[in-house]
């Protein structure tokens, strides 16, 4: 499929149910993959493709420069610029016949967390919300661990130290509040790529805040669930999307 976004065409993979819907709306964010590596669909089709099967419109976007995906605005971090291709998706999907468009949810892994948590936060469309081992709430930490070894996904940003009211703009943290979609967040104990902290920082304060969340911890898994963990954790997120959205 394709959709318009900043003057660019964006691309990605749509995995529809069976019969004429209308269907409620998964849309499912990727982690962050080397461009040259990356194949459409990988680590979003795993976390999807089971909940077409069960009902939903599963939508695997690409990133701006991936792949058939347009380039996102240079001035932009990378991760507010393929925020915003997944927002100017769900802008597009009436176009589709089979989209319920009133139940959408996100769910995103690691970088795709991200880019789920800063959706949530500024379009109401979004009914639920399911996090993969995802990155920071807080734009700073991300920063310093990924960021500044790749200064090409800092756009006009700068560091957390030059820019400090840029981070505080961009930070998810510092906008939740009540009324927010619910959030479950899934992670698992032996999670080498995103610190254990960040989750329990990211659930405190949307707690705080007085938005709905919950945190399941799967025992000796790693940040790319497989096997059993993947189809619990598949399972876990279909059931909470199913009771958020009403489905």
């Amino acid at each position: 499929m394709s959709w318009p976004s900043g003057g660019q065409t964006m691309t990605g993979l749509i995995s529809l149910p069976e019969g004429p819907g209308p269907f409620p709306v998964v849309v499912v964010n990727h982690g962050f993959i080397p461009p040259e590596r990356y194949g459409e669909g990988q680590d979003s089709l795993i976390f999807g493709e089971p909940m077409a099967q069960h009902g939903f419109v599963a939508v695997a976007p690409s990133w701006p420069g991936y792949l058939g995906s347009g380039p996102a605005p240079p001035e932009l971090p990378a991760l507010l610029g393929q925020t915003v291709a997944a927002l100017d998706l769900v802008g597009s999907l009436p176009s589709l016949p089979q989209a319920d468009t009133t139940k959408i949810a996100f769910v995103g892994h690691s970088n795709g967390g991200g880019e789920s948590q800063i959706a949530m936060v500024v379009d109401p469309r979004i009914k639920a919300v399911v996090l993969h081992g995802p990155v920071s709430s807080d734009m700073r930490d991300n920063a310093h661990k990924w960021w500044l070894t790749r200064p090409e996904s800092l756009g006009a940003l700068g560091t957390p130290e030059s820019n400090p009211a840029g981070y505080d703009h961009i930070t998810p943290r510092n906008y939740f509040q009540a009324g927010q979609p619910p959030v479950l967040i899934i992670q698992g104990t032996a999670d080498h790529t995103i610190p254990r902290e960040w989750t329990e920082a990211t659930l405190a304060a949307l707690k705080e805040k007085g938005v709905q969340a919950e945190v399941m911890w799967f025992p000796g898994a790693d940040h790319d669930f497989a096997g059993a963990d993947l189809g619990n954790a598949v399972a876990a997120q279909e059931a909470f999307i199913r009771k958020a959205l009403g489905v």
